[in-house]
């Protein structure tokens, strides 16, 4: 840059002379421009920590192919490991994946050292059955170094928190992995998850949750965790009372039982249904904070007729004391739809909203609906939702949905009377197929999600005319 001077000649504009302010505003607006960030780090020393605040900030990793080059960055320069705020590890899985095992190790060190990381997005690359080559190494190796990670940045019973540590400050985490030879992996010394005194939203799957957990009843109340997803996992009562005791209020819960992964060595095991009593007690713990639930439970995978589903005799006081609990989210076969929803005299005073999900194809909730009964006698009810899994949405097939006369007559009586409620009533078509396959939870990166398509909303059909 350069400026005239008083004999008209051009001299030249240092940008370090503009004040302090502004040469941080110049930096930030080059921020979501890597290249550019890049080249004036470059060109200019002064700048260059500036430029790392920004270049370093997130890192996401879909291959190993780019892991020697990171690896030679934090060597020449080791303050730039303390800038990165966002790291996701979501390798794609390749036949060269298992030679990269060393460099992976070498990596996972750095992680250690990663003081100012909040969001950690991490998936093993050995997903859907490919363990035989190289899921070992992930389960023995990559895990277990992210898990003496958060070991050092957990609270210790006795002992003084230490936030000069990598993974301190972590606020969010999603981990997605597996067994050496199985879709299940056990949590063993991974409790230290529920014991880390900044993690706020925590998302993991397929992990087998039916150990005593004794090691957490030091931690009483002790983290500040809020959301808590547990997708595909086996849950028992007893875990689950040890984890929800840890946090002082969690707000959102979903409890994804083992719906999807059924094969010839792992049969249909439901706990939480099959002891709702003891699932209630856990759940009391976060009675007062409680605002959103979701439950899915096994045997919804083989339900073919909802009025044949059993209703669940509980005692009271059921969730009358879940004061904040304003949107339950279940399939027919959980214990909250059995026994709560169906019994008004048990939900929650100030529900508002339920979403039914049907998991079967051979229910359709367009054809039939359940008993809406146990609706009308919520008072705090404002909406329904039904999601009806479908594996293809076209034209004709919405028409038929909505436009046969029998079907459409039924539903408008029964959602009428919700009507005169002021309940809303709205039935999802959700799309959960693709061509060779069909979706199932955990959603990996780069993977489609299931779509939903309103085809019905009693609001809409006209009860004012």
């Amino acid at each position: 840059m350069a400026v005239s001077g008083s004999d008209g000649a051009a001299t030249p504009f240092s940008l370090l002379a503009l004040p302090t302010e502004l040469v941080l505003q110049v930096v930030a607006h080059l921020s979501d421009d890597r290249h550019a960030l890049c080249r004036l780090a470059q060109t200019c020393r002064t700048l260059q920590p500036l430029c790392e605040e920004h270049i370093y900030t997130v890192i996401e990793l879909l291959s190993t192919d780019n892991l020697h080059d990171i690896l030679h960055a934090f060597a020449q320069r080791p303050a730039r490991v303390a800038t990165v705020h966002t790291l996701k590890v979501l390798y794609k899985f390749t036949d060269e994946l298992g030679a990269t095992v060393q460099e992976r190790h070498e990596f996972n060190m750095q992680v250690r050292k990663m003081k100012a990381l909040r969001d950690l997005h991490i998936e093993s690359p050995y997903d859907n059955g490919k363990w035989d080559v190289g899921g070992v190494e992930w389960v023995n190796g990559d895990m277990v170094d992210f898990r003496q990670a958060l070991e050092a940045a957990s609270l210790h019973h006795g002992g003084v928190f230490n936030e000069n540590v990598g993974l301190a400050k972590l606020e969010k985490f999603i981990l997605h992995s597996h067994g050496t030879e199985t879709d299940y992996w056990d949590l063993n010394g991974y409790h230290c998850l529920f014991r880390h005194p900044f993690l706020r939203s925590l998302h993991i799957s397929c992990v087998n949750l039916t150990e005593c957990l004794d090691e957490l009843d030091p931690y009483l109340s002790a983290t500040p965790l809020s959301t808590l997803v547990f997708d595909e996992c086996e849950i028992s009562p007893e875990s689950l009372l040890k984890i929800l005791r840890t946090p002082k209020d969690i707000r959102r819960l979903t409890l994804g039982e083992n719906v999807h992964y059924i094969r010839n060595s792992r049969n249909v095991q439901p706990r939480l249904s099959r002891n709702p009593e003891a699932t209630l007690k856990a759940l009391s713990t976060v009675s007062r904070s409680l605002e959103y639930l979701r439950h899915f439970d096994p045997m919804s995978m083989r339900v073919h007729d909802p009025q044949t589903i059993p209703g669940l005799d509980l005692k009271p006081p059921g969730m009358r004391h879940f004061d904040s609990l304003t949107v339950i989210e279940c399939d027919l076969w959980s214990f909250l739809y059995r026994g709560i929803i169906k019994n008004s005299r048990l939900a929650p005073p100030n529900l508002s909203t339920i979403r039914v999900h049907a998991y079967e194809y051979q229910i359709t909730f367009f054809e039939e609906l359940p008993d809406t009964e146990c609706y009308a006698a919520l008072p705090s009810l404002k909406e329904v939702e039904f999601i009806q899994p479908m594996k293809t949405v076209s034209a004709f097939v919405m028409a038929s949905l909505v436009c046969y006369d029998d079907e459409v007559r039924a539903r408008h009586t029964r959602c009428f009377v919700l009507w005169q409620k002021g309940i809303r009533v709205r039935i999802y078509a959700e799309l959960q197929k693709v061509p060779g396959r069909g979706y199932m939870p955990p959603y990996l990166h780069g993977e489609h999600v299931p779509r939903k398509i309103c085809l019905y909303d009693s609001f809409d059909v006209g009860f004012l005319r």
